[in-house]
């Protein structure tokens, strides 16, 4: 049932929005990245709908609140109008940030697992499987999502559609959202036109991938070291150095902002130090390696 109505929404969707989207050519090749199963004017028709959808029923809902209040009928009509023009746009936002989000996590599943499946992959050319093959052993023992998909892609291309393996891995490279794996696409498919030796271009590439993992933990140890030291600064040196202050400007009968020292205080126990942890874990999130 819910996987009809969502086939009825896209097909109307696209039936209104379909001749009206914009070709957008960057948008759309980072979309193709992202992994998602719907086309490019599908999913801009969907975010086109959602989006009217979305302003329609905030302005209805808007008109009504402030009539309840009592609110004058050209600033209601207004208000509604604002609310409804905001609505609009944070969904229209949402939905095109949405796929450049998945490409940024696809990106960076890939670099920091793809040692891992690199060196399988040199170690099943050693003992000469064909490169139909080995993207057929990634698949199934493959854990992380991005780099399956696009050894499913691979397979899936050459056994359903029909491609030959150098059209197919021309596929999975405009699809791939990390610009390493991209790279040695090109260099398989370089080889798969000429020698066809994957066994050292493959042990050469897990070299090569072993050295940048050794610099990129280099680097990541500087910034957690900075980060430390930062969280010291933030989450212990100032809340009590403001803690002091406040309760000394207020021995002396000072105020800040005419607010009570009190008042002060549980701002920067109840809602500073949380907000500053909470910006931290992000931080911490977005800099730690997505990796197993």
């Amino acid at each position: 049932m819910a996987n009809r109505l969502a086939d009825l929404i896209i097909d109307n969707s696209y039936k209104i929005y379909g001749g009206i989207v914009p070709k957008m050519p960057k948008l759309r090749k980072e979309y193709i990245k992202s992994g998602l199963k719907m086309t490019f004017e599908s999913y801009m028709s969907v975010a086109f709908s959602s989006t009217v959808a979305a302003a329609i029923l905030s302005f209805i809902v808007a008109f009504f609140v402030m009539h309840l209040f009592n609110v004058p009928l050209i600033k209601d009509l207004q208000g509604a109008l604002i609310l409804s023009v905001i609505t609009a746009l944070l969904v229209l936002v949402c939905a095109i940030a949405y796929p450049l989000t998945r490409v940024n996590n696809n990106k960076k599943e890939i670099d920091a697992n793809l040692i891992y499946t690199v060196g399988y992959m040199s170690v099943l050319a050693a003992g000469g499987i064909s490169i139909e093959r080995v993207f057929e052993r990634i698949i199934e023992v493959e854990p992380h999502k991005a780099i399956r998909d696009l050894a499913l892609k691979f397979t899936t291309n050459i056994k359903m559609l029909g491609y030959d393996v150098v059209s197919s891995l021309k596929d999975i490279e405009a699809r791939s959202a990390s610009e390493i794996f991209s790279k040695l696409i090109v260099s398989i498919n370089s080889i798969s036109k000429t020698s066809g030796d994957m066994k050292n271009l493959l042990a050469f590439e897990t070299k090569n991938l072993l050295s940048l993992k050794r610099e990129q933990l280099k680097k990541r140890l500087s910034s957690m070291v900075a980060l430390a030291e930062l969280y010291v600064t933030a989450m212990v040196m100032a809340p009590i150095t403001f803690i002091i202050m406040i309760t000394l400007l207020s021995v002396l009968g000072g105020s800040t902002m005419s607010l009570s020292p009190v008042l002060q205080l549980n701002l920067i126990v109840f809602f500073g130090i949380p907000v500053i942890c909470v910006v931290f874990i992000l931080i911490l999130d977005s800099a730690l390696p997505k990796e197993d």
